[in-house]
C-alpha cells in the first residue's frame, strides 16, 4: 500500500493545525505519524527570508481510502492567512513521530463540521451544540452562554427595528447595528477610531466594498481577520452614490467569528441584511500585506518561539492600550499582550519615544529572530556570518521613523531620519514662503486660495508623531486633495485629523492603477544640529517635496496620480539609497518594519524595488510594531535606565 504525507507549508506557527494533527494521531483508523519541522534553509525559493513552518500528517493505506482521507483533512484543514501552499505526496520513509505537537492556546470556536450547521436555517441547531471536533460549545464568551434560537430572533429584529443591540450587559462586549456607532467607550478596537463591518453575506461583498483576491481569501480563513477596506463608489449619471451611506475613506471589515455571529449573520442574511456595522473588543487579528504576504498589525495573543540568550532579561513596550511583555527563559522567548488598564496605563503614560534609532535598532534585531541567522555569543545577538551587513527601514506612528544600517563589525549607524514636520500649517507656510525661491507656493495659493485656510486651521495633536510618513502624507494630503474632502464631513466642517487625512490620502492612491505617475521629489537634506555627533546626519527635505506636489498639480495633474507618484517617487528614493549604501558597505538583506507599513501601496512599492536586488525581511512571527519592539528591545546593546 502507498505511503503518503500530507504536507502545509505556513509562514508562521498555526494552533490549529498542530491541534488537528494531534487529533489525528488519537484516530485509530490507520497508522499516522506527524510532524512539524521550521526550515530556515533560506535557499532559491526561500531567498526572501521566510521561514517556512511544516505541519505533516503521514499515512499508509490503500488508493481508496487514500482519496477519501485526502478529501477529509482539505475541509478539517481550514484555510489560513498563514499557509503558503499544500501538497499530497508519496514518500518511501516516513519522518514523523506518534509524540503530540506543542502548540499555543485554541480559541476556535467552530470548524467545518460544525460551521455549517450553526448557519443553516433549516436546521434546529442551538449555539452550544456539542462539537466532537472542534469542541466549539466549551468555548463561548459569557454572554453567549444561554441564549437560544428565539433569544438570537429577538436580537436580530431589534436589529432590523433600527436599535444598537450590546451583547453582554459590560459595554466592552459586542455592540450590533445598522448605522454607524458612536461611543465615548475607551474599548480597543482596530486600527484607531474606523467603523467596523460585520459582513453577513461573504457572495456580495464586493458590491460593497473594493476587495481583491487575496483580501477576500483571508476573510474567508479561519482567523477571521479585521481588513481596512475602502467602500465600493459606483458612478451613476455621472454622480458619486456610495453604497448604504458608506462615506469614510475606510472600514475595518470582517466576517463572523463566532457561534453568535455567525447565527446572527445568517438570520440577517435571510432578511436581504449584507453587512451591518460592529463594536468589538480587538480580538480578531488585524493585518496588512507586506512583500506579498500578510502581516499582523498588532500581535492579539502571547507568542513564543525559540530565541538565542539576549542582553536583557525580559523588556516591556506600550503602544495603542497595550502592554507586551517580553522574556526569555530556557532558549524561549516568550511576549505575553494585554490590554492596558487605566492604573497601568497612568504608570506607563509618561514612556516616552525610545531616544535616537533606538527603535529602528530594536526591530533590526526582532527582524534577525526571524531568519534562523542568529546565534548566541556572550549573551549577545550577532549576524551569522551570511548575514552581517544589514539595512532596515523603519517607518512607524509612534516612535521616529529612519533608515539604519549594520556594519560587518555590528556597529549600528543612521542613514536617514524621516522629515521632522511643522507642528501647525502655519508653521509649515512660513518655511515653505522663506524656501520658496522660484513662488511656487504664491501661485499655488492665488490658484487654490483655500489652502491658506485649511493650512491656517491645521494643528497636530501633542501625541502626534511629526517624523512619520503618516504625518508626512497628512501634509501632503492637504496640498493635493479637494477643500471638501479634507474636512470630516464635507465643506465647512472640521478639518481631518493626521490619521483620517493619511488614509484619505492613501484611499485617493489605491484608487489609481496604472504603473506610471509624475517624479515627485525628495531631496536628501542635512540636520541642523549644533551636536557634532548626532545619530542623525540627513534627512528629506520636505519643503521641496511638497513644492514638487504643487507644481504638477498647478499642471492639472489628476490628484489620484499625484499621491500614487508620491509613494512611487518615495520608494524609488529609499530604493537608490539602499542601493548606494550597498556600493559603499555592501547590503546582505534589508529589514522592514513599523507600522506605516500598513500602508499598502506604500508596503507593495517598496517590495517590487528592493525585492529585484535584496532579500527582505518582515518577522511574521510578531507584528509590525508592538511586540516587535518588546521583543527586538531585548537584544538592544544598551543599559536600561
Amino acid at each position: 500500500m502507498p505511503k503518503i504525507s500530507f504536507n502545509f507549508f505556513c509562514h508562521r506557527d498555526i494552533p490549529l493545525y498542530a491541534d488537528l494533527c494531534n487529533l489525528y494521531l488519537a484516530d485509530d483508523r490507520f497508522d499516522f505519524t506527524i510532524g512539524h519541522h521550521i526550515n530556515n534553509d533560506l535557499q532559491a525559493k526561500h531567498a526572501q527570508f521566510r521561514p517556512v513552518h511544516t505541519y505533516f500528517l503521514e499515512v499508509e493505506a490503500s488508493e481508496t481510502e487514500l482519496s477519501a482521507l485526502a478529501d477529509e483533512i482539505a475541509a478539517k484543514f481550514l484555510y489560513s492567512i498563514w499557509l503558503e501552499s499544500a501538497e499530497v505526496i508519496l514518500i518511501e520513509q516516513r519522518k514523523g513521530t506518534k509524540t503530540c505537537l506543542q502548540h499555543q492556546a485554541l480559541h476556535q470556536g467552530f470548524c467545518s463540521e460544525c460551521e455549517p450547521l450553526i448557519s443553516n436555517l433549516d436546521k434546529d441547531i442551538e449555539i452550544s451544540t456539542p462539537c466532537p471536533q472542534c469542541f466549539g460549545e466549551r468555548k463561548l464568551q459569557q454572554y453567549e452562554i444561554g441564549l437560544n434560537q428565539q433569544d438570537i430572533s429577538d436580537v436580530v429584529d431589534r436589529i432590523l427595528q433600527g436599535e444598537e443591540v450590546w451583547l453582554g450587559k459590560q459595554t466592552s462586549q459586542v455592540s450590533l447595528s445598522l448605522h454607524p456607532i458612536v461611543s465615548n467607550q475607551t474599548s480597543a478596537l482596530c486600527d484607531g477610531d474606523l467603523q467596523q463591518v460585520l459582513i453577513t453575506d461573504p457572495q456580495v461583498i464586493s458590491s460593497s466594498f473594493i476587495v481583491n483576491q487575496q483580501q477576500a481569501l483571508a476573510l474567508s480563513s479561519f482567523e477571521k481577520p479585521f481588513l481596512k477596506l475602502q467602500p465600493n463608489i459606483k458612478l451613476e449619471n455621472e454622480h458619486t452614490v456610495l453604497n448604504q451611506d458608506l462615506n469614510d475613506s475606510y472600514y475595518n471589515v470582517a466576517f463572523a467569528d463566532s457561534r453568535l455571529l455567525i447565527r446572527v449573520a445568517a438570520l440577517l442574511k435571510s432578511k436581504q441584511i449584507d453587512w451591518l456595522y460592529i463594536k468589538k473588543p480587538q480580538k480578531n487579528v488585524s493585518v496588512s500585506w507586506v512583500n506579498n504576504v500578510w502581516v499582523q498589525n498588532q500581535a492579539t495573543a502571547d507568542i513564543f518561539f525559540k530565541a538565542p540568550m539576549p542582553k536583557h532579561d525580559d523588556n516591556r513596550y506600550l503602544q495603542d492600550d497595550r502592554l507586551y511583555n517580553a522574556s526569555w527563559q530556557k532558549n524561549t522567548l516568550t511576549c505575553t499582550v494585554t490590554e492596558s488598564d487605566e492604573t497601568l496605563a497612568s504608570s506607563l503614560i509618561q514612556q516616552k519615544p525610545l531616544p535616537g534609532i533606538d527603535a529602528a535598532t530594536c526591530a533590526l534585531h526582532a527582524g534577525l529572530l526571524s531568519t534562523g541567522c542568529v546565534t548566541s555569543s556572550k549573551s549577545s545577538i550577532e549576524a551569522s556570518s551570511s548575514l552581517k551587513k544589514l539595512a532596515c527601514i523603519y517607518l512607524s506612528k509612534s516612535q521616529s521613523s529612519c533608515v539604519i544600517t549594520q556594519t560587518q563589525q555590528g556597529d549600528i549607524g543612521s542613514f536617514l531620519q524621516m522629515p521632522t514636520l511643522p507642528q501647525s500649517g502655519n508653521q509649515l507656510v512660513e518655511e515653505l514662503v522663506a524656501s520658496d525661491k522660484n513662488t511656487i507656493f504664491n501661485k499655488y495659493c492665488v490658484a487654490y486660495p483655500e489652502v491658506f485656510k485649511l493650512l491656517a486651521d491645521f494643528t497636530l495633536s501633542a501625541s502626534t508623531q511629526a517624523d512619520s510618513l503618516q504625518t508626512f502624507m497628512a501634509y501632503a494630503a492637504l496640498i493635493v486633495l479637494p477643500d471638501e474632502e479634507v474636512r470630516k464631513n464635507g465643506p465647512n466642517s472640521a478639518i481631518s485629523t493626521v490619521p483620517e487625512l493619511a488614509d484619505k490620502f492613501h484611499a485617493l492612491a489605491q484608487r489609481y492603477h496604472g504603473n506610471n505617475a509624475p517624479r515627485v521629489d525628495f531631496p536628501l537634506c542635512a540636520i541642523n544640529s549644533e551636536d557634532n555627533n548626532a545619530l542623525h546626519k540627513r534627512s528629506i527635505n520636505w519643503r521641496k517635496t511638497l513644492a514638487s506636489l504643487m507644481s504638477f498639480k498647478l499642471a492639472g495633474a489628476n490628484p489620484a496620480i499625484l499621491a500614487f507618484g508620491f509613494f512611487d517617487s518615495l520608494t524609488d528614493y529609499l530604493s537608490n539609497w539602499v542601493d548606494h549604501l550597498e556600493q559603499e558597505q555592501g547590503i546582505d538583506a534589508v529589514v522592514l518594519a513599523g507600522s506605516d507599513f500598513s500602508y499598502e501601496v506604500m508596503a507593495s512599492r517598496l517590495c517590487i524595488r528592493l525585492g529585484k536586488n535584496y532579500p527582505l525581511i518582515v518577522n511574521r512571527q510578531l507584528d509590525l510594531e508592538g511586540a516587535n519592539i518588546a521583543v527586538g528591545g531585548m537584544y538592544l546593546a544598551k543599559r536600561r535606565r
